[in-house]
């Protein structure tokens, strides 16, 4: 199997459509498909269920299809950093994290960075916490900024900074009208709840009301904190997010979503920095990964100062 082989099904597994996948590859469609087919004859399984004005991938495809984005994500990677290495500093760091507000720390840390280092470009990927975890593990990514972290088998990790958690309170709700800047943990009891879908969030949240017969009712959760906004601001509960996102709220002119801290227990989300220990970090990371790390303590600093 060779690259160009994988290339070629994952454009056809994307589109699903061979005149397209041929068009984006620049070559004919008989060529490709013979490709496909070779691959096929060569795995000893169909990869696409082919009918008239029909095509799918078969169980053997997704599966493929998954590898493929993997291996393909890799080797361009590889490309760029062989390339890039031994010119001083520049080249293209890869970054994952979640949405919400250590979008808004990053960003920071992205534009102090390339004001000192304006030939470093940067890719950055978001997703889910269990998404990120694979990347980091898998290479494809060079570091990534994750609260809370679990899995940490080969993966090294620094903390960077900790945020209390935030309630999304929709504006005709009682615990929206009454003026304070916090709401108490056990007065959620009262209301629907929206939570993260990640397990470790909910065991967080279930151990709030470790003493009381009352459980909390959770109507929905979610994997990104747009989704928590929205579902607030329809009214459909109040959501739980752990961190700081008031900036989302404050972004739209018409949120209708009131944001508040979670006390009582005042808990807080921890945020690090993880990256693969397995593999080789280009210079250029390093001094990123530094960077931020003394930038997360001067935050540090003045949040202690503050409180």
């Amino acid at each position: 199997m060779e690259l160009r082989h994988l290339r070629y099904f994952y454009e056809t597994a994307t589109e699903m459509n061979f005149t397209r996948a041929a068009e984006k590859l620049n070559i004919a469609q008989p060529p490709l498909s013979k490709q496909i087919k070779d691959l096929e004859e060569e795995l000893g399984v169909l990869l696409f269920v082919r009918r008239p004005h029909f095509l799918a991938l078969t169980p053997e495809g997704e599966m493929l299809k998954q590898y493929a984005a993997q291996i393909l994500g890799l080797a361009d990677k590889a490309s760029a950093t062989v390339k890039e290495m031994g010119q001083g500093l520049n080249g293209t760091i890869y970054i994952s994290t979640v949405e919400g507000h250590t979008l808004r720390e990053l960003s920071g840390w992205i534009s102090l960075f390339h004001q000192q280092y304006p030939l470093v470009q940067f890719n950055l990927w978001t997703g889910t916490a269990d998404d990120i975890n694979v990347r980091v593990k898998n290479g494809l990514c060079d570091f990534a900024i994750l609260a809370d972290i679990s899995d940490l088998e080969g993966i090294g990790y620094y903390k960077l900074y900790q945020e209390y958690w935030t309630a999304f309170i929709p504006e005709d709700n009682p615990l929206a009208e009454s003026g304070e800047e916090t709401v108490n943990a056990k007065d959620l009891l009262s209301y629907d709840l929206i939570i993260p879908d990640r397990e470790q969030r909910f065991e967080t949240v279930k151990s709030w009301y470790s003493d009381s017969e009352e459980k909390p009712r959770i109507v929905c959760r979610y994997t990104n904190v747009l989704s928590a906004y929205e579902l607030s601001r329809q009214s459909v509960g109040i959501s739980i997010y752990p961190g700081e996102a008031d900036e989302i709220i404050g972004s739209r002119t018409s949120s209708r979503v009131v944001a508040k801290q979670i006390v009582n227990p005042s808990v807080k989300a921890t945020y690090y920095m993880l990256y693969n220990k397995n593999r080789v970090m280009q210079n250029v990371v390093k001094e990123f990964m530094e960077f931020i790390r003394k930038q997360s303590r001067v935050k540090k600093r003045e949040d202690e100062e503050l409180s």
